[in-house]
């Protein structure tokens, strides 16, 4: 099965930008499902390039390509070209999250059972550091874009107070003045400017306690198989 699959895999075309920004906006503006079949289909590559990185042993790689399949079909539903941020690398991080949580599931159905040739040891040995430091990397890159991209939507103002507080090493009152404001009135742009920013990140907050968790999208996706096309 696994080498059907990789010969499958080596006839999948690379997208152009130009046709990758028609698919997403044909699934996202009209809900082209032959859009979303082919976007799932074009990054099926990467699916296989996340799980191979990951060192598994071979007798689980299918088990986990489809696992990380499901990472990548939640990817596709939930992604919003709009926020200006690179898919590829919000795919990676629900791909690996989806391969992560089906490992805890494996190594808590294996640890529950009574049988002592319960394969523990080896799950133990999937669901390993270097893997959860790879997930934490790739989770600090988004919420980085994110927040880069969340900072260029406040007014200018907002961001200035924001700058103000993080970036450079003023006091209040000398920033106030820099910014021809009081002192109060900087601390509610502030204010403002926090929550604005809370409001922006949250979708990205909710997929990480989803990825975490194990995300009621990723089960409904589940059950679609390994093949590389039929999404």
């Amino acid at each position: 099965m696994f080498d059907e699959y990789v010969r499958e895999l080596r006839r999948v075309r690379t997208l152009t930008p130009g046709e990758e920004r028609e698919l997403w906006e044909r699934y996202k503006g009209q809900e082209d499902r032959q859009a979303r079949s082919r976007l799932i289909e074009a990054y099926q590559p990467l699916v296989f390039k996340v799980v191979m990185g990951m060192g598994l042993p071979e007798a689980h790689l299918m088990d986990m390509i489809q696992e990380g399949t499901v990472g990548l079909i939640d990817a596709v539903e939930r992604f919003e070209p709009a926020r200006g941020f690179r898919f590829s690398t919000y795919a990676t991080y629900r791909i690996r999250g989806a391969v992560l949580n089906a490992l805890r599931r494996e190594r808590t159905r294996a640890n529950s059972l009574e049988d002592p040739e319960a394969p523990s040891a080896s799950l133990g040995r999937l669901e390993d550091a270097a893997a959860e430091e790879a997930l934490d990397a790739v989770e600090d890159a988004v919420l980085a874009g994110q927040l880069a991209v969340g900072l260029q939507q406040l007014p200018p103002r907002e961001r200035a107070a924001v700058e103000v507080f993080y970036f450079r090493p003023h006091s209040p009152a000398t920033a106030a003045r820099e910014l021809g404001v009081s002192v109060s009135h900087l601390y509610r742009l502030h204010h403002r400017a926090l929550e604005s920013l809370r409001r922006w990140l949250a979708p990205t907050e909710r997929l990480d306690r989803e990825a975490r968790g194990g995300g009621a999208g990723c089960a409904a996706a589940r059950g679609t198989g390994t093949g590389i096309r039929g999404y």
